[in-house]
């Protein structure tokens, strides 16, 4: 699992190297000069700040370079010296730092000739094998190719290693041998009011804010080979970056199933897809043929659930049985049990670090598919830990199971979806149950809540008997006999809707889309009528039963809703239910929700929509078929996760890389969760990168050519591809283009990528000096979708002129 960088920052050798850094970060050229300058005095400091006194009997000083000694006529470096007078009346000798330091490559710090700028940090010179690292001398570690290889409070620095070369796994994107680096200390962030001092010791936050106008997402990606009726995942399936391993580095995979002629419930297809350089990939297929076909209007999971490297991904067949891929595609196992298959999920419920898959009915084992547990009863089950002993229970909506199955809660109500918060904040766990029975005479489109009580019959406290989801809509907005018309009710969604503090519950009918304020809910002297926060008309009288997911999409504290009921997708204000944005996406529907995700690592989320054209439902006279991906077209939309792995995702029930954690974090006491079908911001909801540059030369070997060391100080990851531009003079005064490049990897923060411009036939003026060469990175054209916190700490300029051999 690759370690978590957020909130770490960095500053370049050459400002720790140099006293002359601005204030944006970049070297202040003049000040620079003045640092490397001879000096003397009385008292002249070493790097170590202390007095010395210089006395060399047997040499005659030059000025800086080479003397000859008096006794053996051989040549050694030395500093040259002045006299001073100390404060005893002594005539003393102070060293001052060689003139042809910086000439040959050096830095002067005091009288000593650091051999580069590597190695000058602060006011002292790192000894051989250390280098500057955040104005501190450090050893650098362990050889990586990512930072699980290193310690927990290290990083891996890509700029001591190899570049990527072509030659790797064919089946790696790219086909490269993945970039190696040294493993360094993280480097610290400044704390609350503290300064980071110039040359810095500690780096500031971070954050870009957005300021939307208006809500308006754009189909940036269309996969329209299919068509899909079921709730597409989001998880990394292989190793594209060429590291040797799968985790969330990696570019997520979307995963889904398609149907042909109409039969959605038939022998289905497993399609895997991502995107890569801004194009669909389409990474594989899987069709069974007749020997347990995959069922494509059930639900899928993945994750990694055999304790091998790499996610898996999970399936149902039409004969009831659970199926295993790995993550290319081959098929792992099929269970034995058949009792059933529509919505898996995966949890470690005794927490040996090998998870189980749950479906209706069983616990299945993740590694081979042997049932482990039978449950008899159960539904949509959903692992919590619904009485808080530590351990995950099995929650379904008409009661709960322990992990060994023995009952805990039976409700002796209705119910088909449960989703689990805490709605009071009293530290325990409510459940929101849909009823959506059509043969039930007191709740066919009904909310009902309930918890765990051990003390109560049942071992069940019933809050809330049932809420009429449809509120004042009537049901004869869907045709008689319709299921919106006779019952209604999908999967609920849990998050904080208005902003107070407190989770809302949510949920999609036949004829409506309801938000029920979650504090009304659990306060007994509040009417049912009276809990809705609102409630907008929908059309969803074929299945009546889709979801709906959530996403705080500028970062304001309130969710905003996304839905997809037969005919269109919509995005409502979470607060008010005002509908932000609508377009066409016709779907014969089942239990099927939109997804958010960052499915092409922009640092935005997107949103993941699936639709068909099978049935006579049409928008407008149109109709709409496959994966559309949506995402904000000025780029304002917060990040987020790049996992959503099962249709009861819940933040907490995987890691953002696909592991299943083997103790799962409580998700309502976690702070910033308590929610369900919500993504949300990894760490920081506007945490942001900050590239910066440093002018580095290639003398050695042949060509000669210009290094851009671009290094992320920011909090946040920036996409490979960023371009980084030479110029022989001033690029803002006319300073001629030399050529450019550009990144080749995602830079977490902290981390680092050399640049390289050859230039065999480099301008006489960049070779000898006389012209200044400047570096520029990111100048943001053209436009792209990730923000950086600052923009005024993109260039760096120095001299090309190689140093003298020697």
């Amino acid at each position: 699992m690759t370690k978590s960088l957020r909130g770490f920052g960095w500053t370049t050798a050459l400002c720790g190297a140099l006293s002359g850094c601005g204030d944006d970060g970049r070297v202040d050229t003049e000040a620079a000069s003045l640092s490397s300058a001879p000096t003397t005095g009385a008292s002249e400091a070493t790097a170590t700040g202390t007095e010395t006194t210089t006395v060399t009997p047997t040499t005659t000083a030059t000025e800086g370079g080479m003397s000859e000694s008096a006794s053996e006529g051989t040549l050694e470096p030395t500093t040259a010296t002045s006299e001073a007078t100390s404060s005893t009346g002594e005539t003393t000798t102070a060293g001052v730092c060689p003139a042809d330091c910086e000439e040959k490559g050096g830095v002067c710090i005091g009288a000593e000739c650091c051999p580069d700028e590597d190695h000058a940090c602060g006011d002292v010179c790192c000894p051989q094998g250390d280098i500057c690292s955040f104005n501190t001398c450090v050893t650098p570690g362990q050889e990586c190719i990512d930072a699980s290889a290193c310690a927990d409070d290290e990083y891996c620095e890509y700029s001591l290693g190899q570049p990527a070369m072509m030659g790797g796994d064919m089946m790696c994107m790219g086909g490269i041998m993945p970039a190696t680096g040294k493993c360094l200390p993280s480097p610290p962030q400044c704390q609350d009011g503290q300064d980071p001092g110039d040359p810095p010791t500690c780096l500031a936050s971070c954050q870009y804010v957005p300021m939307p106008e208006g809500f308006a997402p754009t189909v940036k990606y269309h996969w329209d080979a299919g068509t899909v009726m079921m709730t597409p995942i989001v998880v990394q399936l292989d190793d594209d970056n060429c590291d040797m391993i799968v985790d969330e580095r990696d570019i997520p995979e979307i995963a889904f199933s398609t149907f042909v002629n109409g039969v959605y419930q038939g022998n289905g297809t497993i399609r895997v897809i991502s995107i890569v350089g801004g194009q669909i990939v389409e990474k594989w297929t899987y069709n069974a043929g007749d020997v347990d076909p995959i069922a494509p209007g059930r639900e899928l999971a993945g994750g990694d659930i055999d304790g091998l490297p790499g996610n898996e991904l999970v399936a149902c067949s039409t004969t009831g049985r659970t199926r295993a891929f790995t993550g290319d595609g081959q098929p792992l196992w099929t269970s034995t049990y058949t009792g059933g298959c529509s919505f898996v999920s995966i949890a470690d419920l005794d927490q040996d670090g090998l998870p189980e898959i749950v479906v209706p009915g069983a616990v299945l084992d993740g590694a081979t598919g042997a049932t482990e547990v039978m449950l008899g009863v159960g539904g949509h089950n959903t692992p919590a830990d619904l009485d808080g002993d530590g351990q995950l229970d099995i929650v379904y909506a008409r009661g709960a199971f322990n992990s060994a199955g023995g009952v805990l809660a039976t409700t002796g109500l209705e119910g088909v979806y449960p989703a689990i918060a805490d709605l009071d904040l009293d530290g325990k766990p409510e459940v929101a149950v849909i009823a959506n029975n059509k043969n039930s005479a007191t709740t066919p489109h009904h909310l009902i809540v309930w918890r765990h009580d051990p003390q109560m019959p049942g071992g069940v406290q019933v809050v809330r008997a049932g809420i009429d989801i449809n509120g004042a809509l009537s049901p004869a907005l869907c045709s008689e006999g319709s299921a919106g018309n006779t019952a209604g009710g999908g999967p609920p969604t849990i998050a904080d809707f208005n902003g107070d503090g407190t989770p809302d519950v949510a949920v999609a009918g036949g004829v409506g889309y309801a938000v029920f304020d979650g504090t009304k809910l659990m306060d007994p002297n509040v009417a049912d009528a009276d809990t809705f926060m609102w409630i907008k008309q929908t059309r969803d009288c074929s299945s009546a039963s889709t979801g709906s997911s959530v996403f705080d999409f500028d970062g304001d504290g309130s969710a905003e809703v996304v839905y997809s009921d037969e005919i269109r997708l919509r995005v409502y204000r979470g607060s008010d239910g005002e509908e932000l944005w609508s377009t066409c996406n016709t779907t014969g529907t089942l239990q099927e929700y939109p997804v958010i995700a960052d499915v092409d690592s922009d640092g935005h989320a997107d949103i993941v929509a699936v639709s068909n054209n099978y049935s006579s439902i049409n928008c407008d006279g149109t109709k709409q078929t496959g994966v559309r991906i949506f995402g904000d077209s000025e780029g304002q939309w917060v990040r987020t996760r790049r996992v959503w792995n099962q249709h009861s995702y819940h933040v907490t029930n995987t890691e953002e890389g696909g592991k299943i954690p083997a103790i799962e974090p409580t998700n309502w006491t976690t702070p910033g969760l308590n929610n369900f079908r919500q993504n949300v911001q990894p760490e920081g909801e506007f945490a942001a990168p900050d590239l910066i540059v440093d002018l580095r030369l290639q003398c050695e070997p042949d060509p000669y050519g210009l290094i851009g060391r671009v290094r992320n100080i920011g909090e946040a990851a920036v996409p490979d591809g960023v371009p980084v531009y030479f110029f022989e003079g001033d690029p803002m005064n006319g300073g001629a283009l030399l050529g450019s490049g550009v990144t080749t990897k995602v830079l977490y923060p902290a981390e680092a990528e050399d640049v390289t411009l050859l230039l065999p036939n480099a301008p006489p003026g960049v070779l000898d000096g006389s012209s200044v060469v400047w570096v520029v990175v990111d100048d943001a054209m053209p436009m792209h979708a990730w923000h950086e916190c600052r923009v005024d700490n993109n260039s760096a300029s120095g001299t090309g002129k190689c140093p003298l051999p020697g």
